[in-house]
């Protein structure tokens, strides 16, 4: 999180030639440390040292991919891509290509994305002088984060197979490739190349060493803070909320796994993939104290109908499960925090009283069934009775749903509203990351495809919403 970033020293080295290669995902559009927009830094030599000398790679508060140096506190290199980089559902593959020795001076800082290169600038444009030192490996470098020292600009989401080779300058194609059957761009998860002596290969697979260097050089990282492993990667993209479908008001923090709000503000956020069919579960906790009945909810709902864009209004109308539109059912709606916590469907199911309040912290289990149309919740490890029963909701088996629902020929996905909450209060949710926050959960349960990390049992045939159960069970 804000203070969470990796660090070593460095020992100068050929700051001309040089190629950083990573995946990144984004979760995040806002800084933790101000909740603003903000450069979101991937690497850097540290800005503590020497303000007026150093280099960075980063993203641009506003999703350009940038890199810069300053030498004498003069922009000696400022690229500044005109494409942006606003897709939370996408991994990226990063290269920056720097080689000031070239005589042409575009082939000084070459920046690419998913294996192509970018030739779009926007804003200063500075290109190296020949054979100038960027200043990369200048000072200790530090990996997400603008400096070691109160860091600021911190990343936000998910870094992967970062390839640190100071003295070499490679093509994209020597860390990915495209795949033959899908045409997609993907990782070489072993590629041969060289280091030197400032450089690492990060797989970030050590979740008790993340800083561990695979290249053979010995080049292991310091990992300062509460860095935290995830299970998402560019080979399995989980699914996170998507900040790019959220208010004003309602920020999503945590890798895109919580719904962070302000007093007297509402609104929502939906879930980034979709699925047709199968079934799924995820967890959802908040630290909210709203009772109201429209307070905090939690819901599926239907792609391209009403219902999955009711969170942009306030009230009532923020409940997805109100949309009573031509289309049958398109939302289902859970109030877990009323005193009288409610399911909705007002396009078929209506509204039946289900289960019991939940408080701030406790944990909302929630299934769903697309291959027959059902979906249960249950909190703290126990499954609800279905309505005005005393019969044990239970997934595993199809028995006791908290609602039955017609789901159509349509894709479906998972819905987040508040109204009118507490300051500063998060709704996480745990698509099978592992997380609350920053807090890990206390039990290890994975799904039947060993894939997810959940707090409770995840029943038998239901999976952890990800790229890789999709394509297997969706």
């Amino acid at each position: 999180m804000a203070t969470s970033y990796l660090t070593r020293s460095a020992s100068g080295g050929n700051q001309k030639t040089y190629t950083i290669s990573v995946w990144i995902k984004m979760g995040n559009l806002y800084s933790h440390l101000t909740n603003q927009t903000a450069n979101r830094v991937i690497i850097t030599s540290d800005i503590s040292a020497d303000a007026e000398n150093h280099a960075s790679l980063s993203l641009y508060n506003d999703g350009n991919l940038r890199f810069m140096n300053l030498t004498s506190n003069d922009w000696g290199t400022h690229k500044r891509t005109t494409r942006k980089l606003l897709d939370p559902t996408s991994w990226y593959h990063i290269v920056c290509r720097i080689d000031t020795t070239q005589s042409t001076a575009d082939d000084r800082v070459r920046l690419y994305i998913n294996g192509v290169q970018e030739t779009s600038f926007e804003g200063t444009n500075a290109t190296p002088d020949q054979n100038e030192d960027t200043g990369m490996f200048r000072y200790q470098t530090v990996i997400g984060a603008r400096k070691s020292s109160s860091p600021d600009d911190v990343w936000v989401g998910n870094l992967a197979h970062m390839h640190i080779c100071e003295g070499y300058s490679y093509a994209p194609t020597e860390f990915g490739e495209t795949d033959s059957t899908t045409g997609e761009w993907k990782a070489k998860l072993n590629p041969s190349v060289s280091y030197g002596a400032n450089g690492a290969f990060l797989k970030f697979e050590n979740a008790g060493a993340l800083g561990t260097d695979s290249s053979g050089e010995g080049h292991t990282f310091t990992v300062n803070g509460d860095l935290k492993q995830s299970p998402d990667t560019p080979s399995n993209n989980f699914c996170i909320l998507d900040f790019n479908q959220t208010l004003v008001g309602y920020r999503v923090r945590y890798a895109g796994t919580s719904m962070w709000g302000t007093t007297g503000n509402a609104g929502g956020v939906n879930s980034t993939q979709m699925m047709k069919n199968g079934k799924w579960y995820f967890e959802v906790k908040s630290t909210s104290t709203n009772t109201q009945a429209d307070g905090n909810t939690i819901s599926i709902q239907k792609n391209g109908t009403h219902a999955n864009r009711r969170w942009r209004y306030e009230g009532a109308n923020a409940i997805v499960g109100k949309e009573t539109g031509s289309n049958g059912c398109e939302g289902i709606t859970y109030q877990p925090m009323t005193s009288t916590p409610n399911i909705i469907d007002d396009g078929g199911g209506g509204t039946v009283n289900y289960g019991v309040q939940a408080s701030a912290n406790d944990i909302i289990m929630c299934a769903f069934d697309l291959d027959n149309g059902k979906i249960w919740f249950g909190k703290n490890g126990t499954w609800f009775n279905a309505p005005s029963t005393s019969n044990v909701g239970n997934p595993a088996t199809g028995a006791n749903a908290g609602l039955s629902f017609t789901k159509g020929d349509d894709f479906w996905g998972v819905n987040l509203t508040a109204v009118n909450d507490g300051a500063n209060k998060d709704i996480y949710i745990n698509f099978g990351n592992g997380y609350f926050g920053n807090t890990a959960v206390a039990s290890g349960n994975s799904d039947d495809a060993g894939i997810g990390t959940f707090e409770y049992d995840v029943p038998a045939g239901f999976y952890a919403i990800c790229t890789k159960n999709i394509k297997d069970y969706g």
